[in-house]
């Protein structure tokens, strides 16, 4: 005969939530030994109920061994760290004690007479939220099992009973036989309440799922088509762009100087469209290839820092603002070429965008451990650590209540609505994800009239991968 696996009838789905239900199930059988012993001390020095009060301490003691066991053989040896059919069995093993312990305790103080023997309901609450029905429905048929034999037993004077009275009620038999029938169906009730409604919550967890994965294909096919439709307006609006350029440039012919005024502002119409559109295109590309992993290459942090100082420098010029780096050359970090690009375009972009004339902005690149990283390459040996990027501006400043909602899609705060009105409040949500990406964080600081400071920490990494820009 093949034993079954009770590993496989548990319900629970997260490894942690068993670890807790565990925990709790010692701590709560803690708190029983004290209650029991207070109860029984109560009873025979208050009440002087004539009861095998040895034989109840007997039983109490056996359950705080027990405990003792259960608690040194979980925290102690295992330290919490058993198998998924490991607590599955540990939990049946400590159901089963708890089971045939307070069935004694109940037995030897009155049987049926004893109101505590409702306590067996909390008990079927706690197997059938954590077995599957199958398993409850074998604990409860053994339960009513016993109370109907149990009583029986009583009666057939195969076993004594034990009164709460100091003498046996002559009627006790006719008189809580319609308690042990209430007892037994109380403990099928319970079990049949509490599987049918951990049923349905199932099944509606289940609906749920399905339809949360439905609007996130919807919103897949909303990110692709966005994509799409921005890549086939970014040709025409550049190609635009160019010829305004060439205008400008005189390789048309000279121009009327009201004629070129309305050039150059067409341009820098074309500009922001054009810029628009690109962050619609980061973000439409990272919502839609969410479940992509990034691969990584060693990458100079400085060259790529210089490379995006460069691309704005024109729009820091206009603005009089000073572009400083604070980076070693030989700074390296194992990472995606375009998500560094796409996190510092944005942060550069928009500390210009939103910072006075005549003032600077400075990006910062260090490398430093965190303290868990520090266990861990002590442990495995490594020089494991992460990269500390800083860009910091002079600007404006985010008000207190509106720091929050930066990271929000589409948010602009009411300072950027009145410095540009043209905007998609994307940019720092595909920072955001961009970081995330790459297995990184993100802080900001602000201050108002002083300035912003935008904190990027990402893991140092370690290993080349090829194929670096996805």
């Amino acid at each position: 005969m093949q034993i079954p696996q009770l590993g496989s009838k548990i319900d629970s789905s997260e490894y942690a939530d068993l670890n807790r239900v565990v925990s709790w199930f010692i701590l709560l059988r803690w708190i029983a030994v004290f209650g029991v012993l207070i109860t029984l001390f109560l009873v025979r020095f208050r009440l002087a109920y004539h009861l095998p009060f040895n034989l109840l301490y007997l039983l109490t003691g056996i359950l705080c061994l027990i405990n003792l066991l259960f608690t040194l053989y979980y925290i102690v040896i295992k330290s919490k760290n058993l198998s998924r059919r490991g607590l599955s069995l540990f939990l049946h093993v400590q159901i089963i004690c708890d089971y045939v312990l307070l069935f004694f305790l109940i037995y030897f103080t009155g049987f049926l007479e004893n109101p505590f023997a409702y306590f067996f309901v909390f008990h079927i609450m706690l197997t059938s939220f954590l077995f599957s029905p199958d398993i409850v429905f074998v604990y409860v048929g053994a339960l009513i099992v016993v109370f109907i034999g149990a009583f029986f037993a009583e009666y057939l004077r195969v076993i004594p009973h034990y009164s709460l009275s100091d003498s046996v009620d002559p009627h006790y038999f006719r008189l809580y036989l319609p308690r042990a029938i209430g007892i037994c169906s109380t403990l099928a009730i319970s079990a049949y309440l509490i599987t049918n409604i951990k049923r349905r919550i199932a099944e509606k967890g289940r609906r749920v799922e399905v339809e949360l994965n439905r609007y996130k294909e919807l919103d897949r096919i909303k990110s692709n088509f966005i994509l799409q439709v921005t890549h086939e307006l970014r040709g025409p609006i550049a190609a635009m762009n160019g010829y305004h350029e060439m205008l400008i440039r005189g390789i048309g012919g000279k121009i009327a100087p009201r004629a070129n005024e309305l050039v150059h502002k067409a341009n820098r119409r074309t500009e922001n469209l054009l810029q628009i559109i690109d962050e619609m295109i980061d973000y439409a590309y990272m919502k839609s290839e969410e479940e992509v992993r990034y691969t990584k290459t060693a990458l100079s942090v400085r060259e790529i820092i210089d490379y995006q100082l460069d691309i704005h420098s024109g729009q820091a010029v206009q603005k009089n603002i000073d572009l400083v780096c604070n980076c070693p050359k030989e700074l390296q970090i194992y990472s995606n070429r375009d998500l560094l690009n796409i996190i510092f375009s944005n942060l550069i972009n928009n500390a210009i965008k939103y910072s006075p004339e005549s003032t600077r902005i400075t990006v910062n690149a260090v490398a430093e451990k965190s303290v868990a990283e520090k266990s861990v390459a002590v442990k495995a040996g490594t020089e494991a650590g992460e990269i500390h990027l800083i860009v910091k501006d002079q600007g404006y400043g985010i008000e207190p209540e509106e720091l929050e909602k930066i990271f929000e899609e589409f948010y602009r705060t009411r300072k950027a609505r009145e410095l540009e009105r043209d905007g998609t409040g994307l940019g720092l949500p595909i920072v955001q994800r961009a970081v995330e990406s790459l297995g990184g964080r993100l802080t900001v600081y602000s201050e108002l009239g002083k300035g912003t400071t935008f904190h990027i920490f990402l893991p140092a990494g370690g290993e080349n991968e090829q194929n670096s820009d996805h």
